[in-house]
């Protein structure tokens, strides 16, 4: 009970999330001055995975036409699409928001993608998705926040046909804000420990410069944020700038935070 209670608490933070347009505009503008080139716009992310990292993930799946990845934790779809399109491969996204699956599903639709792309409202570690049925699994900025790490990359070790990888993209850190999931240093232990080979562990030393200029654009743009959207939610959005940044107990976290790029193989059983 415990665990659904959770997953609808969550799923309802995310819908209000996904569901204001608004903030996304907000959110895409910031992305293109703070990105610049890098920004994947055509994917139309809510976080902060580059041009680059998504070329990148798909080169490190090994994968093409006739086989299958999953996008656990798959947002609005956009990043997961790119990697499907430039891959060949079908995609089955899982997320807990059922309203930015819908998105997902409009954009599969509009890009000529749909026939080949499925989604489903799930937890990522518990996604039902059939063991050993997955040629490549990936994630884009969503592990920092999974409660069960631990659960979560076996789910995907499950999931995964032997052999087959788990690329993910997201953050090391050693220090979180108060309030934010505690920080994991080095996720390599935790795959090992669920029967993941890495050969793949990718430092981004450059890369959290660009989320550190889009929070202080945002801090910025303060009055434009709270001209369009509620106080309690533009309020939020401010709070979390200002507690990476440091602005808050005088700690700058973004120094204690590394973009990492992760492909593991999963061992044969």
């Amino acid at each position: 009970m415990a665990n659904e209670l959770a997953f609808l608490s969550q799923a309802r933070t995310w819908d209000a999330f996904y569901g204001e347009p608004r903030i996304a505009e907000f959110r895409r503008r910031l992305y293109l001055e703070a990105f610049g080139e890098e920004y994947p716009e055509e994917a139309a992310t809510d976080g902060y995975v580059t041009r680059s990292e998504l070329r990148a993930m798909a080169d490190a799946l090994c994968v093409g036409p006739g086989q299958r990845i999953a996008d656990l934790g798959c947002g609005r779809g956009g990043p997961g699409q790119w990697i499907a399109a430039a891959t060949g491969a079908a995609l089955a996204g899982i997320d807990f928001s059922e309203v930015a699956l819908e998105h997902a599903r409009a954009r599969a639709r509009s890009s000529g993608l749909g026939a080949s792309v499925s989604y489903k409202t799930a937890s990522y570690d518990a996604t039902g998705l059939d063991a050993a049925s997955i040629d490549g699994v990936i994630s884009i900025d969503v592990i920092w926040a999974i409660p069960d790490k631990r659960a979560g990359f076996a789910e995907a070790a499950r999931i995964l046909k032997p052999g087959s990888r788990f690329v993910f993209i997201d953050w090391e850190r050693d220090l979180s804000p108060p309030g934010y999931p505690p920080p994991v240093s080095d996720h390599r232990p935790l795959l090992g420990a669920t029967g993941f080979e890495i050969e793949l562990h990718q430092l981004g030393p450059h890369a959290d410069s660009m989320r550190r200029v889009f929070y202080e654009k945002m801090l910025e743009r303060q009055t434009e944020l709270t001209s369009n959207l509620d106080e309690k939610n533009a309020q939020s959005y401010l709070r979390e700038a200002r507690a990476w940044l440091g602005l808050l107990d005088g700690v700058d976290y973004m120094q204690h935070s590394r973009r990492v790029l992760v492909a593991a193989r999963k061992l044969a059983e």
